[in-house]
């Protein structure tokens, strides 16, 4: 029997380890903005704002954003692109470990671009919504109640102010992380099902891989569970084809870091390691039986509150 679950252990690590990489440049490119933001509002000397100035404000920062589109866009396409790609190979880099011959071929799909537009959607809509804000305080400095400098302080605080995703940073972060990962999880489902073709004994496997705050007590219990490749998995009522379904109701997608990953009786009785928020390992876990050990604390599967 072979243990796939260190090379599989790895493969997640490095496509979380690709997915910080472009939500780090992506928070810098936002945080470019807002320099160049804050520039153009400090550039008005008077104490009060005229017509004239907004117009000149407004254009400076409309380049400025238009240019943070364009990054935007291609840094999130580039990463979409290779969580693409790592989900194809994951799929015959794990059966050919554990020793099971796959037949695969090049896999082409209309889905990648689909992708790479929606997420290019997303990031104009994530512009948009700066411009509004911005545009917005703007007009406040021209109807003479704010200064100059409240202006700035409150265009610098629209950057980073609380809100749905606590701040247009962790907006933006949250962008990359469910389209790099949603990429990964449909190449992966179109990997085996392929694969099946040719190794009619896989099936797939969901692995809970961590939150960034709190774990999804739907998504634990999910953890390890085997099904058919051509077959959902089921948070009650809900049927995920694979983690980050489009399909899905978005509280199941939002910063969810679970994969699912092949799984064939030649792997043997792997344990599935279960991480906490910082992605450190606190227990592991063997395929779902409905006789598995509890865990404890937050992680707690019997607590039903």
């Amino acid at each position: 029997m072979i243990d796939v679950t260190a090379q599989i252990e790895q493969i997640l690590a490095e496509q979380q380890a690709g997915k910080l990489r472009r939500e780090q440049a992506m928070v810098a490119l936002l945080r470019d903005v807002r320099r160049q933001t804050v520039d153009a509002i400090l550039s008005v000397e008077a104490d009060s704002y005229q017509a004239t100035h907004m117009t000149a404000n407004l254009t400076m920062i409309d380049s400025a954003l238009t240019r943070f589109e364009s990054g935007a866009i291609s840094l999130l396409s580039e990463g979409v692109t290779a969580s693409w790609s790592n989900g194809l190979d994951m799929v015959p880099g794990v059966l050919s470990r554990a020793g099971v011959s796959v037949i695969t071929s090049h896999l082409t799909s209309p889905l990648l671009a689909t992708a790479q537009e929606f997420g290019a959607q997303r990031i104009r809509g994530l512009r948009s919504d700066l411009m509004t804000k911005i545009r917005s305080e703007l007009s406040l400095g021209i109807l003479g109640q704010k200064t100059p400098w409240q202006v700035r302080q409150a265009v610098a605080g629209s950057l980073s102010s609380p809100g749905v995703f606590r701040s247009i940073e962790e907006r933006a972060k949250v962008i990359v992380d469910l389209e790099m990962g949603r990429a990964y999880s449909q190449a992966a489902q179109l990997a085996m099902e392929q694969s099946v073709r040719s190794v009619p004994q896989m099936k797939k496997q969901w692995w809970h891989a961590g939150h960034p705050k709190q774990p999804r007590r739907s998504h634990l219990l999910l953890h390890g569970q085997i099904v058919d490749v051509d077959k959902p998995f089921l948070i009650g009522s809900i049927a995920l084809r694979y983690p980050r379904d489009p399909k899905a109701p978005i509280r199941e997608t939002i910063r969810c870091g679970c994969i699912a990953v092949p799984w064939h009786p030649a792997f043997g009785d792997n344990t599935l390691p279960i991480y906490d928020a910082r992605g450190n390992e606190i227990a592991r876990r063997g395929p779902r039986t409905g006789h598995e050990e509890e865990l404890a604390g937050k992680f707690a599967l019997a607590d039903k509150k």
